[in-house]
């Protein structure tokens, strides 16, 4: 929204992941599991933090239908996981505005704060593979639930960019899940572009231009 207000197209849409914790369980693994089913981290207090190992939402809004062709090998990647919802997002994006006038609050300082709320048939999906695949923690309550929005590329790679139009402007998005992992090195290659120091070679990978210059859409890691 906020790249196209300044002309500049760029292919990410939203999905939401839903995740809880549980009160402290009997320890089985000090890292993580995961199966279709169901994916728990343990965590410090003792309890884990547990996600359906395959579920996630997009919400359909006129970005959808705009880049749909360039994520159409996406969603045939993750097409037992993807659940396509339609609902007040689709409105809420119509009427969104395309610019804004700079001497006024812009859309992003109106909405300060991104909060989606978690879905519980999705949790419930989880709890069962609780009980399919770690049965000795499966009665363990959640004491806390959430849930949160992944900025998604149509290769599932991050945007990290220069822009020919807007010499200066760089963008860096579209980490489709992976970003806690990358950061660090999304961080490193940023600033060696702020720089003028970033090899060409680095970038060529996450140039924006890659999905508009013919090059072919492979999705790489799942989201």
């Amino acid at each position: 929204m906020f790249c196209g207000a300044l002309g500049i197209a760029v292919p990410q849409l939203r999905v939401k992941g839903t995740v809880a914790r549980t009160a402290p369980a009997p320890l089985l693994t000090e890292g993580t599991a995961f199966s279709t089913a169901v994916a728990i981290r343990r965590r410090k207090d003792g309890g884990y933090t547990v996600a359906h190992g395959s579920a996630l939402e997009h919400a359909i809004t006129p970005a959808s239908f705009r880049y749909a062709a360039k994520f159409l090998p996406a969603l045939r990647q993750e097409s037992g996981a993807m659940r396509l919802r339609v609902g007040a997002d689709l409105v809420r994006e119509l009427g969104a505005p395309r610019c804004w006038p700079l001497d006024r609050p812009s859309p992003f300082e109106r909405c300060r704060v991104l909060a989606p709320r978690p879905n519980d048939r999705i949790l419930a999906e989880a709890r069962q593979g609780l009980r399919r695949f770690f049965p000795e923690i499966a009665d363990a309550p959640f004491v806390e639930r959430w849930a949160g929005m992944i900025e998604v590329s149509p290769d599932v790679l991050p945007i990290i960019s220069t822009v020919d139009v807007l010499p200066g402007f760089i963008v860096a998005t579209g980490f489709s899940g992976h970003g806690f992992g990358i950061g660090p090195g999304a961080g490193a290659l940023v600033a060696d572009l702020v720089e003028n120091r970033a090899s060409p070679n680095e970038l060529v990978p996450f140039r924006l231009q890659r999905f508009f210059d013919g090059s072919p859409i492979r999705p790489g890691p799942t989201v």
